[in-house]
């Protein structure tokens, strides 16, 4: 990013990236949110503030690494349990609270927001089976020269029914290009189970810009200010 502060605590119109995240899933139901810090940790929490529990992950290793650290916190929890990143600043309520609701609805395992950008980029891609099914997501730099011609992209807000979910959680591994434990495995370990994994579209593809890039954080800048208040609504 080129800047002075860890990613998830830039600012978005005046306000931290995972405040506007965490405020969006709060909104949507959310009684406990957990935040999961590494990098400045300090600085990530300052930013984020009060109002959280905080899990510390102590080495970078993964998306799905980083949940499994919350494992502990949500030991015997039993129901719906939404993840997110915190770097999505223009993830809106409204989204989250379809997806929770088409989750709860079907009974899945697992339920993932999914947007359409005509320019993927590095976003992980949507793999869907013949009759529309998801059957997985591919990282980008894991995908074939197929599979980046993919539209549909993971947005990185999913809700996974527990405690289902930690135990698949646990059987992710790092055999990838970048040696991680990636959350996205998870979708395909249900899936190879028979377990039923279901997508809902953002309304607006906009609302699931991550941002990577000063470019990305110029974009949701111009966006969240011409948009105002779309993070909540």
């Amino acid at each position: 990013m080129k800047t002075a502060e860890p990613k998830a605590a830039i600012h978005v119109n005046g306000r931290p990236m995972a405040a506007r995240v965490i405020e969006a899933v709060r909104r949507a139901g959310a009684c406990r949110v957990i935040a999961v810090v590494g990098h400045r940790a300090d600085d990530v929490q300052i930013a984020i503030g009060d109002g959280v529990e905080y899990v510390t992950q102590e080495r970078q290793l993964g998306t799905g690494h980083a949940v499994g650290c919350a494992t502990a916190a949500l030991n015997g929890f039993v129901g719906p349990v939404v993840v997110a990143y915190a770097d999505i600043p223009l993830l809106r309520q409204c989204d989250v609270t379809r997806l929770i609701a088409r989750h709860l609805e079907t009974g899945a395992a697992a339920t993932l927001l999914t947007a359409h950008f005509d320019q993927p980029g590095t976003l992980g891609r949507i793999i869907r089976g013949p009759h529309g099914g998801v059957e997985g997501i591919v990282e980008a730099r894991d995908a074939t020269e197929e599979q980046l011609q993919i539209r549909e992209i993971n947005v990185g807000v999913y809700c996974f029914a527990a405690p289902l979910f930690f135990d698949v959680l646990a059987q992710v591994d790092n055999k990838n290009a970048q040696q991680q434990y990636y959350l996205t495995d998870v979708i395909a370990i249900l899936v190879g189970r028979g377990e039923r994994v279901e997508a809902v579209a953002m309304e607006f593809s906009h609302a699931g810009l991550g941002v990577d890039t000063i470019e990305d954080l110029a974009r949701a800048e111009t966006i969240s200010t011409v948009h105002d208040g779309s993070h909540v609504q």
